[in-house]
C-alpha cells in the first residue's frame, strides 16, 4: 500500500514586479517572503479548522486530521530553520571588519 502525502511547502507563484538592466524580471524578496509566510499561516488554519471539525463531529477522519496538524507542524518547523538561518547570516555579516 502507498501512501501518497504532498508536500506541505509548494512553490510559490509570485507575480512579477520590475524587470533588471538585462532584460531579466526580478520578483522583490519581501513580497517572496510575504507570501511564503501567509501559506505557512493558511496551513495552520487549515490544520485548526480540521482539529474543530473533528470535536464538533463534522468529520470522522482522524487521519485528515493528523495529516493537515503534521502539515502544519513541518512548515512551520521550515519556517523556523530558514528565518535561523537568516538571522545567523545577518549577524556573520555585521561581525565581519571592513
Amino acid at each position: 500500500m502507498r501512501i501518497d502525502v504532498q508536500s506541505p511547502i509548494k512553490p510559490l507563484s509570485i507575480p512579477v514586479q520590475r524587470t533588471s538592466g538585462d532584460g531579466q524580471q526580478t520578483v522583490g524578496f519581501s513580497q517572496y517572503l510575504s507570501e511564503a509566510v501567509n501559506k505557512v499561516n493558511d496551513l495552520q488554519n487549515a490544520a485548526d479548522n480540521s482539529a474543530i471539525a473533528l470535536a464538533t463531529g463534522e468529520i470522522q477522519n482522524l487521519h485528515q486530521v493528523t495529516i493537515d496538524s503534521l502539515k502544519a507542524d513541518i512548515a512551520l518547523q521550515f519556517t523556523l530553520q530558514i528565518r535561523n538561518k537568516v538571522i545567523e547570516a545577518y549577524q556573520e555579516i555585521m561581525r565581519m571588519q571592513i
